[in-house]
């Protein structure tokens, strides 16, 4: 409902479409300021950290050969090198031919850590994402497809995360822009909770649950930061943190590693549109990106729709998120859009 004392503030618990948790918009807490609460104490300069880099020349820092490279022009050499992928040095999943089974541990299961975990490097050490051009946002795209269609192959991968912290506050223990990759032997919780919520939807609707939300926010437009003829990026209704943003196919796919050359000429665009408004509007915040896609072991599925989720680093949880798990938005998702959309 609207504050009656003031119509600008919003104070509303929402319900999510897919996952149907709740969420709560306050923006009462936010004092309608934007982008005031984002950072109270001014940040520090960072010393260069360039020289001692060990993606600078990853090889040379003894790091893994890449898996596989790529060049932004026809390449003489590996020395052209704009995207390496290798292994990571500090694998969180280990390699194993032998796929792994659950044992118990007194009333406990567990299974062994088995999968692939790899890094996705960029060669600017001083040019984070939304500052690149289309060109190298595409090969980035295109790496990130290849080893995804690679690993889904492997008879022990259920799920491939493809995600990229940028900024200290959003996890990135290395300053030099890079993404990973994680290839599990599960499907996390967070993408199993939405794909059964799109199973429970479809069940009822006989619809995929994010093309309706899709078709709702095409025609109210409130919350649309920006489209083009295959991508369309919103704030969604019940976003978990203030500013997030989403980018979703316009027509229904559920694996983001079918995307064409062609649609992923778009999404290039798409996504360096929505990181340089937010990075414009919010003055260069830590954040996080990551691919949520259906399983490696099914295709095609008409109840799951795939997408990027952008989660600005604008608020750290406190009491109530972590009394409750009902995640506070200082900012509605409407106001953050309109913000968005005003961004050149």
């Amino acid at each position: 409902m609207m504050n009656k004392k003031n119509k600008n503030f919003i104070e509303e618990i929402r319900k999510d479409l897919v996952s149907r948790e709740w969420i709560l918009v306050s923006s009462i807490r936010g004092r309608g300021k934007k982008p005031n609460f984002l950072s109270k104490k001014k940040k520090v300069p960072k010393k260069d950290t360039k020289k001692n880099c060990p993606f600078e020349d990853p090889q040379k820092s003894g790091n893994p050969k890449p898996i596989i490279w790529f060049a932004k022009k026809e390449a003489k050499s590996f020395n052209d090198w704009f995207i390496q992928v290798i292994p990571n040095k500090y694998p969180m999943l280990l390699k194993s031919d032998i796929c792994p089974t659950i044992s118990h541990y007194g009333p406990y299961e567990k299974i062994e850590a088995v999968g692939f975990h790899e890094v996705i490097i960029m060669r600017d050490h001083n040019k984070p994402i939304e500052r690149m051009s289309l060109e190298e946002i595409i090969l980035i795209l295109k790496a990130y497809r290849q080893r995804y269609k690679m690993l889904e192959k492997n008879k022990c991968v259920e799920y491939v995360l493809i995600f990229h912290n940028q900024g200290e506050s959003a996890g990135a223990t290395i300053e030099h822009p890079h993404s990973q990759l994680v290839a599990m032997p599960i499907i996390p919780p967070d993408v199993s909770r939405s794909i059964n919520g799109g199973i429970n939807f479809y069940k009822k609707n006989k619809k995929c649950v994010h093309c309706t939300m899709i078709d709702y926010e095409r025609k109210e437009g409130k919350r649309i930061v920006a489209k083009n003829p295959y991508f369309i990026t919103i704030c969604p209704y019940t976003s978990r943190v203030s500013y997030e943003t989403r980018i979703f196919p316009i027509e229904h796919s559920s694996d983001f590693e079918e995307i064409s050359d062609k649609e992923l000429v778009y999404l290039a665009h798409s996504l360096k549109d929505a990181l340089h408004r937010i990075s414009k509007a919010l003055k260069n915040p830590d954040y996080n990106f990551f691919i949520h896609t259906a399983s490696a072991k099914v295709k095609d599925i008409p109840y799951y729709h795939w997408h990027i989720e952008i989660l600005p680093r604008t608020y750290k949880w406190a009491g109530v998120e972590l009394g409750t798990g009902v995640e506070v938005v200082v900012v509605p998702p409407e106001e953050a859009a309109g913000h968005l959309r005003s961004v050149f």
